[in-house]
């Protein structure tokens, strides 16, 4: 009797302080929220008329579908809903579903393995056997990390390999194109191949050099450098290099690098493409008046595969003199190119290799017959924070299939990925009917999630062990990431944490932010509609309106 009059007594003390308490409540989440004594109460009576007058305020919600949710885990319940059940399409929110089954799946401690092995005795420095490199799907696998394997080979006493050098990129399916496996029937951005081995991101940067003496050869150099890469070289250093003007002929399709930043949607230009330019213009205005029009100095290349796997590039036309210029494209059997640069980063290390480069897989059928010389460990943590803060579409597809391949499914590791999210949701009861995922980074239009589902696995994760690996992963605003230039000098600042989402069509927020009374809000905002800068403003808004409650 004397604890239900103390709780009756707290009940009214709460009414008094003016503390309003939404009719809607989450489904129940296993570990998600604080109980409600432990917390100072809050006053939020005026949430729903302040954020529905910004909202009636904004003049660009015409043609818009759109959810808003707003949880406060002192209260453990919805402050703020509407429309939070309707299913739309996230963009790059999606990302969150991706990372979150990562980290639930794989767990925060995880290492993306890069492994070598081989298959034959070790006597006297020689192997007379095959040396194996089997990638892990580790997506920023780098020439660095080739050197740090080989150098591990050598000093495992290795001199000389009679035998070949195999790469395996079994892990995963064979389908690299998130356009093919996403059944997209548009392709929003074009990503770089997705594969359990991979290098440098899996583009090439082919960097074309001219020296001072006119007619001469250019210089051709690749990174990755990678004997599985040939150049047939006809682009010569230009005569004059007066009225310079470089063309940037690079394919589309080979290159096409999707980032959100500052609330804009680049469609076409990667960073080193736009940096590369802005240097074109300044070497266009540094050059001296032409005493004669000359010929416009141009260089083209094109590349396409081989029979055998590698990589051709023809250079053509002419370069300025002691001008150097990058161009990037897709590298189109990644796996291939990798095995190569081991080759070849073996033989550099003093590893004389006598057989060729070659790619095989053999994860199933052939462990048992293996060496493990050296295992290359990488963070999971280090791919999720760079996927979520900076919304990285390749590394999100990457993790995307690495949750497929580590559910057990190597013949289709997208099919596997999408039932491995489902898996997860359903386990802590955040499915929402008619949830749809087909890639891991929210490029396809097709996606469908609720603002209520988001805000569900975020709450997960805010009470999970992985919760403090979670939220640093997000952008805070004002500092960093695709919050970098949004909410300063606001409330939000540097208190916000959240992932953005933007297509064309779409606008998305989702995140955590503290209340100046120590409640933390957990919310998730998505637009769908023709009016994304007005989208982005009103995020904004209500970004700040709650970090000043």
């Amino acid at each position: 009797m004397k604890k239900l009059k103390i709780k009756n007594l707290f009940l009214l003390f709460l009414l008094c302080c003016g503390v309003v308490f939404s009719d809607t409540t989450t489904k129940h989440i296993e570990k998600t929220t604080r109980p409600v004594e432990e917390v100072i109460p809050l006053n939020y009576k005026t949430i729903k008329t302040d954020i529905n007058n910004l909202l009636y305020k904004n003049q660009g919600l015409a043609q818009t579908k759109y959810g808003l949710a707003v949880f406060s885990t002192a209260l453990n319940k919805f402050i703020y809903t509407k429309d939070y059940q309707q299913l739309l399409t996230p963009a790059s929110n999606t990302k969150l579903f991706t990372t979150f089954t990562s980290f639930y799946q794989l767990g925060q401690d995880y290492k993306l393995t890069t492994s070598v092995y081989i298959d034959g005795d070790v006597k006297k420095g020689v192997l007379n056997g095959n040396i194996y490199i089997v990638g892990g799907g580790d997506p920023i696998f780098n020439l660095n990390d080739l050197e740090s394997i080989a150098a591990a080979v050598r000093d495992y006493g290795i001199t000389k390999i009679n035998g070949n050098v195999y790469g395996d990129g079994s892990f995963f399916d064979g389908e690299t194109n998130r356009f093919i496996y996403s059944k997209d029937k548009d392709e929003v951005e074009a990503v770089a191949p997705i594969t359990a081995l991979s290098i440098e991101k899996n583009i090439v940067t082919v960097i074309v050099t001219a020296g001072t003496i006119p007619g001469k050869p250019v210089n051709v150099q690749f990174k990755p450098a990678s004997s599985g890469f040939i150049v047939a070289n006809n682009a010569t250093v230009a005569s004059l290099d007066n009225n310079f003007k470089q063309n940037d002929n690079y394919n589309k399709s080979d290159i096409d690098v999707y980032e959100e930043l500052n609330y804009n949607y680049y469609n076409g230009d990667s960073y080193d493409l736009l940096a590369r330019r802005t240097v074109n213009q300044k070497s266009a205005k540094a050059a001296k008046p032409a005493a004669k029009k000359a010929p416009t100095p141009t260089i083209k290349i094109t590349t396409s595969a081989q029979a055998d796997g590698k990589q051709s590039f023809t250079v053509s036309g002419t370069l300025g003199r002691n001008k150097t210029y990058s161009y990037q494209y897709y590298i189109k059997d990644p796996v291939l190119i990798a095995t190569y640069a081991f080759k070849d980063r073996l033989n550099a290390v003093g590893v004389q290799v006598s057989g060729n480069a070659e790619k095989k897989g053999f994860i199933k059928t052939e462990m048992k017959n293996k060496t493990l010389v050296y295992a290359f460990k990488r963070d999971i943590k280090d791919i999720i924070n760079t996927t979520n803060k900076y919304s990285n579409n390749y590394l999100a597809e990457s993790l995307f299939k690495l949750n497929g391949a580590a559910a057990g499914n190597d013949t289709n590791t997208a099919a596997s990925a999408r039932m491995a999210t489902i898996n997860v949701l359903k386990k802590i009861n955040c499915l929402p009917e008619g949830f749809l995922l087909n890639d891991g980074s929210g490029l396809s239009r097709r996606n469908l999630v609720t603002a209520e589902s988001l805000v569900n696995i975020l709450l997960y994760a805010n009470n999970h062990e992985f919760s403090e690996s979670f939220h640093k992963s997000l952008s805070i605003a004002g500092c960093d990431g695709t919050l970098l230039k949004r909410m300063k000098a606001t409330p939000a600042e540097n208190n916000l944490h959240a992932k953005t989402g933007t297509l064309r069509n779409v606008s998305s927020l989702a995140g955590y932010v503290d209340t100046k009374t120590g409640d933390r809000l957990v919310f998730a905002f998505v637009f769908n509609g023709p009016n994304v800068g007005n989208y982005k403003l009103l995020e904004n808004q209500i970004g700040e309106l709650l970090s000043n409650y």
